[in-house]
């Protein structure tokens, strides 16, 4: 029963969403919206933007990869940029509000995860520093942010093939060519 709570609240905060700013969304309209009292909510969620941080997670661990393969990157790339797109106005709502930190952060964390499973296997068997590689992944999930961040501030009317393509030129290559730096001789 808890989930379907959870999740019927998270829907109410979408719809809302579609309508109205984040920042204008109150427990009120979501509670309304659901049939269910305040203390329902406040059972589940400190607040609204604790909410928000749920739905992050939910919709993050559902629909974005875990891990790239080395294979794969326009694939792999191809699933945040749908998912980004297939929930455009929640995106961008949460992206032009006082949340978009946050929502940068947990993508980027999320992208962290996959470059790293990425870097793995370009690293394996090459004498680098453990923290010279953790360099490499948060300099190339940081980058991957910042072309993310350039589409979203286009209200995503650029292809997102495009903004993937980029992306990808970028870093075909260069992360072993990065990695390469950093061997220890």
């Amino acid at each position: 029963m808890a989930t379907s709570t959870k999740e019927a609240l998270a829907n109410a905060l979408r719809q809302m969403m579609t309508i109205k700013p984040i920042a204008k969304i109150t427990v009120k309209d979501l509670v309304e919206i659901c049939g269910v009292n305040r203390q329902t909510f406040y059972y589940h969620f400190d607040d609204v933007y604790d909410l928000l941080e749920w739905v992050f997670e939910e919709d993050g661990n559902r629909a974005l990869p875990h891990e790239v393969f080395y294979d794969q990157w326009r694939k792999d790339m191809l699933v945040y940029m749908d998912y980004l797109q297939e929930n455009s106005a929640f995106t961008l709502n949460v992206y032009n509000s006082d949340s978009r930190l946050y929502m940068l952060r947990y993508l980027e964390g999320k992208m962290e995860v996959c470059i790293r499973s990425f870097a793995e296997i370009v690293a394996e068997g090459r004498n680098i520093d453990r923290q010279d590689f953790e360099f490499v992944v948060k300099f190339y999930a940081k980058l991957a942010i910042g072309f993310i961040s350039q589409w979203m501030d286009m209200g995503m009317q650029l292809p997102k093939e495009i903004t993937v393509e980029r992306i990808l030129r970028v870093m075909e290559n260069s992360v072993e060519n990065m990695l390469d730096r950093f061997l220890i001789a």
